[in-house]
């Protein structure tokens, strides 16, 4: 368990192994999943999917304690605000080594 998040669920839910476990395993899935969508909406173009995408793994990683990543899903949310291409792959691929660190 990335340690950030272990400190911050360890002091959300005092201590609690099984729900700091169940929460975890829950947030790592979802980025899974959402990168992999991340990736297919800018592929399409798909600007406004790619957004709820960004917003959704923001969202999450704050509620896990990730600040890392979801300073890197803001950050993707500006660029894809933007339409900047060049820049969404980047943080995409950032998004991927986060994602490694889970």
């Amino acid at each position: 368990m990335k340690e950030c998040c272990r400190v911050y669920l360890d002091e959300q839910f005092g201590g609690d192994a099984d729900v700091i476990g169940e929460i975890y395993n829950e947030y790592v899935s979802s980025v899974h999943e959402k990168l992999a969508d991340a990736e297919q909406a800018h592929a399409a173009n798909e600007w406004e999917r790619l957004d709820r995408v960004a917003h959704t793994v923001k969202g999450n990683a704050l509620a896990a304690g990730d600040n890392a990543m979801a300073e890197t899903a803001i950050a993707l949310r500006k660029a894809t605000a933007l339409k900047d291409a060049p820049e969404v792959d980047i943080l995409i691929a950032r998004l991927r080594e986060l994602e490694k660190e889970l």
